[in-house]
Parts: structure tokens; sequence; C-alpha cells
């Protein structure tokens, strides 16, 4: 059926589909957090808002221009089918052998990338959707829907945000709230509070960031190996020397070393890798009590930043430009 779909739509409108579900799950994400920052802290407001302002500004610098390549049955069953064993291998791992979703999703990038490396990105994409929480409530079927909606979103939106650290998350997290909107899968509704350790998110965010980078660009190991090898890190290291708000901190150091998997045309330097960590430390705190539980979360956050972060230095650079003029 899926296919069915596919084929009644020309290369460039299949690209357009997968830039607009990364812009409008992403937004989502990042506008509610905003817009529920007025309750609780409206100081923030402003901040966030800018943080949404410089993604929408880069979308449109990223608007689909040419048609997407390999547009072919074969390429799509590929996807579909590496993303999918993602998906299920990293479930299996995190909720049968109860290692949790970071170390899941860590050895299955780390696995993904030593056996397949061909197809090392499709397995660690997958894998964000077997993060699934044990505590939303869905079954087996929700797991295999929304691998095969993370496969067909792999499929038409891989020529978009390329080098976008985060991307493969925010794929991920499109499709579990297509699944949770359209099924009666749940996400966790829970409030949740870390602004009593903010420091420590920024810190590890920061770091976590920039460690991923020099393991990806400056040591060349890939962005997969590198996002894996510090995420097990922090699954193991922080619960094994049982820092304060472990659970939470592993979660920050996955999430940042989204950001570092991004390419060195997207993020240029460790300066840039900071500026996009630093506002993805910031979203971690404030996004806290939204869709909660759904894979793909945490690189949603890393997506969303990192994109923001080039809005945010191009609008600057912009108006920097302008007042020089005048």
């Amino acid at each position: 059926m899926v296919l069915g779909v596919l084929a009644n739509y020309s290369e460039l409108e299949m690209r357009w589909l997968g830039f607009s579900s990364l812009v409008f799950m992403t937004l989502l994400l990042f506008v509610q957090t905003a817009v529920s920052s007025l309750d609780f802290e409206i100081i923030m407001v402003p901040f966030l808002s800018i943080i949404v302002v410089g993604f929408v500004w880069e979308a449109f610098r990223e608007f689909p221009s040419k048609p997407s390549s390999d547009v072919s049955l074969m390429g799509y069953v590929t996807s579909l089918v590496w993303v999918s064993a993602g998906t299920l291998t990293a479930y299996f791992v995190s909720i049968y052998l109860g290692l949790g979703a970071i170390v899941a999703a860590a050895l299955v990038g780390l696995v993904g990338a030593a056996l397949v490396k061909d197809h090392a990105v499709e397995i660690y994409c997958g894998a964000f959707v077997g993060m699934v929480s044990p505590d939303v409530l869905h079954d087996l079927g929700h797991i295999v829907l929304a691998g095969v909606i993370a496969g067909t979103i792999y499929f038409i939106a891989r020529d978009v945000f390329e080098g976008y650290g985060g991307k493969l998350g925010a794929i991920a997290f499109s499709s579990w709230i297509i699944v949770s909107t359209s099924s009666r899968c749940e996400l966790i509704d829970v409030l949740l509070e870390f602004r009593h350790f903010g420091i420590s998110i920024m810190l590890f965010s920061l770091a976590s960031a920039v460690l991923t980078y020099v393991l990806s660009i400056r040591l060349k190991n890939g962005p997969v190996v590198a996002s894996s090898l510090v995420s097990l890190l922090g699954g193991l290291l922080l619960p094994a020397f049982g820092a304060e708000n472990a659970a939470e901190l592993a979660a920050v150091v996955m999430a940042a070393s989204f950001v570092g998997m991004s390419s060195r045309e997207k993020l240029r330097s460790e300066k840039a890798v900071l500026f996009s960590a630093l506002i993805m430390g910031i979203m971690f705190i404030y996004s806290a009590n939204h869709f909660g539980g759904a894979g793909g979360k945490l690189g949603t956050l890393a997506f969303g930043s990192a994109v923001s972060s080039r809005g945010l230095v191009s609008l600057g650079k912009m108006i920097i430009r302008k007042r020089a003029v005048n």
C-alpha cells in the first residue's frame, strides 16, 4: 500500500513530503515548548521564540530545489528493511534484555557500523524508533508500524537537511507522533522538572557534543560510531558512578552526541558545535513535559538546535551587513 501511495508522487513531491515532515514535527515540539514556558518561566519565552525563529529561517534556506536521488523500489525496500531491523533490535535489547533505551540504541549503532557499514545510518535511525519508553501505552504492532513509517520518511527525506545531526532522531520522532495520533498508542503525560540541575545539563551537553564532533570529524570515525560510543559511555558510566540524576544526564549526553554528528559543512568548527549544544541544552530543560517516551525526541531536540544555530548565525550576519550598509 505504501509503495502504491509513493508511486503517485514525483521525485520532487516526495522530497517536499520529507522536508515538510521534519519541519512540522520539529516545530511541533519547539513551539509547544516555547508556549508552555508562559505558564512557569515567562522570562524564557523570548529566548525560546528566537530559537524557533532561527529554525524557521534556516529551514526556508533548505527548501528542496532538486529531485531526490535513487528513487526506486529497491531503494525504498532497502531503507525499510534496515530501519525496521534497527527498530526491532533496539527495542528487544532495551525491553527484553533490560539494558535500557540509551545503551540499547548505542549498541545497535556500534554493531551496525561494524557489521553493515553501508547501512549503519538506516540501522541507527531505526534504533531511535526502538527507544520508545516501556511506559508508553503500546504493543509490538505499534513498534512495527512505527518502524515502517520511519523507514518511509527516511527514504523520502534522505536528500533534505543533509549533514544535520539529529535528523535520524527527528525521523523516528515523526513516526511515533503519527502512530500516537492515529492509534490507541499513548505517549507519557507526566510533570518533570529539570531546571534545578540545569547547569549540569548544559555542561554535559557542551562536552558531549564537542567530543562527538572531534571523534567524528577530527579523528574520522564517522558520525554513527562517534555518537554511539559517546552515548554508550554516558549510558554506562553515569549510573555506574552513582551520578545524581544519572538517567537524565545520560539522555543529555546522547542528545548532545547527535548535535556532534553534524557534518563540517553544516557546523564548521567546535565553536559552531558549542552554540548548537547550548541551544540543545536549553531545549532539553524546557521540553521535558512534552511528548514523553517517544522514540527520537532526543534527536529532534538536537536536529532543531543544529538547524536553529545556523539560522541564527545567518540572521545575525545579515543584520550586521544591513547595518554596515546603512
